[in-house]
């Protein structure tokens, strides 16, 4: 799926979750029922794609970003997959203005 295709359907969210224990070797082992779900909504028809997730280990906490038509798309993939969810919320990336860029 083309994320540009996926943007002008609907909007980045970040997912958070605020989890005891994790680490990088458990989170790379629970991604891929992330990525299923995600397919298998896909295939459904549904509009929603796992694009990344951060792992911060020393504050126990996992962010995701999710491109998706609506936050109940986003809810619903997680909720697939197993995931605990503690905030969703509309993410915004803003990069440099390559106009701006002095080289």
């Amino acid at each position: 799926m083309d994320r540009s295709d996926e943007a002008s359907r609907g909007h980045t969210y970040l997912v958070e979750r605020y989890w005891p224990g994790i680490d990088e070797p458990r989170l790379r082992a629970v991604l891929p029922s992330l990525e299923r779900a995600a397919r298998d909504m896909r295939e459904e028809g549904q509009s929603v794609e796992h694009i990344g997730s951060i792992l911060m280990p020393i504050d126990q906490v996992v962010f995701t970003l999710i491109d998706a038509s609506n936050e109940a798309v986003v809810r619903e993939v997680n909720e697939r997959a197993d995931l605990r969810i503690d905030r969703i919320a509309v993410a915004i990336q803003v990069g440099p203005d390559p106009t701006e860029v002095v080289g």
